[in-house]
């Protein structure tokens, strides 16, 4: 939530002034050019921060720091019995395109907050269970036809990342035949040599899989640009995502929410007749790394 409303006023700062670092801690930590509303931005930011830590630290969120009702709803969710592994599915939408704007008065993306939810005598599957409830909500909610994975500690530094990526989804000529788009990590404050091996050159950079004409390349867990009739096979629309579809309401319609944490629970996959995991999207045998 205090991200939500701080990009409110962060993006149009960015595109005002043409950031192409657009992730703020390492904006505020480099030595970029200084504008006269750059100050009030960094004051912005370290106060968020500085709620969040706290927040962290206590255990337990002040209702100073709600602004809604909405916001009240969603952390009612969590209850005393609630353990990292073994809670219910929570889905909030944080900000909806179309309805939310910054500050400036363009509109929002949307931003939708998934806890999956998780049993203690369930298998997980690491990331590739958290990836296919992400898959689930995200068709639910809007089945968007293209889907960016991107670890949480890592960013883009190039906001014009989407539109190379779409230069190539996008052309005719490749359709049939492309799955997905992946771009290189780049890694800092590792040591001049590299002596432990953190940026996995080998892998990335050397000899990357796929690039000598044999096979394909490989996923390497973050930075992919997919199309999701991949993961589901051609056409998109099988299994149950297909009656469960229900985007042309709002995604914050109880309707919606409600389909949304049934495919997130964490009894879905095992009730369900859909066989996901197995035959359809990416747990099964495959590494919780290397989905």
């Amino acid at each position: 939530m205090e991200a939500a409303r701080f990009a409110t006023h962060w993006l149009p700062y960015c595109k005002k002034n043409k950031i192409v670092e657009r992730c703020p801690d390492a904006y505020f930590k480099s030595n970029n050019s200084w504008f006269p509303e750059t100050d009030r931005i960094k004051m912005m930011y370290e106060n968020m921060r500085v709620r969040v830590e706290n927040v962290v630290q206590e255990g337990t969120i002040s209702r100073d720091y709600m602004t809604n009702e909405g916001e009240s709803e969603a952390f009612s969710r969590w209850t005393d019995e609630f353990t990292p592994q073994n809670h219910p599915p929570v889905v909030q939408v944080l900000l909806e395109c179309g309805k939310d704007e910054d500050v400036m008065g363009h509109t929002m993306p949307n931003l939708v907050y998934v806890s999956r939810g998780k049993g203690i005598n369930l298998p997980q599957n690491f990331k590739a269970g958290a990836l296919n409830a992400l898959l689930r909500v995200s068709a639910t909610m809007t089945n968007a036809p293209v889907i960016l994975t991107l670890d949480s500690d890592m960013y883009s530094n190039d906001p014009q990342t989407p539109l190379r990526a779409l230069c190539y989804l996008l052309d005719p000529s490749m359709d049939p035949k492309l799955a997905y788009v992946q771009f290189p990590q780049i890694f800092y404050g590792i040591n001049k040599n590299d002596i432990y091996g953190g940026e996995a050159r080998h892998t990335f950079q050397i000899h990357p899989t796929g690039m000598d004409g044999l096979k394909g390349p490989i996923y390497l867990g973050t930075g992919g640009f997919f199309r999701r009739k991949v993961f589901f096979g051609d056409p998109s629309e099988t299994f149950e995502l297909k009656q469960d579809h229900l985007g042309s309401k709002s995604i914050k319609s109880r309707v919606i929410l409600a389909s949304a944490h049934h495919v997130a629970d964490c009894n879905f996959e095992s009730q369900s007749q859909s066989q996901w995991g197995t035959k359809a999207c990416i747990s099964g045998k495959f590494t919780h790394q290397l989905p």
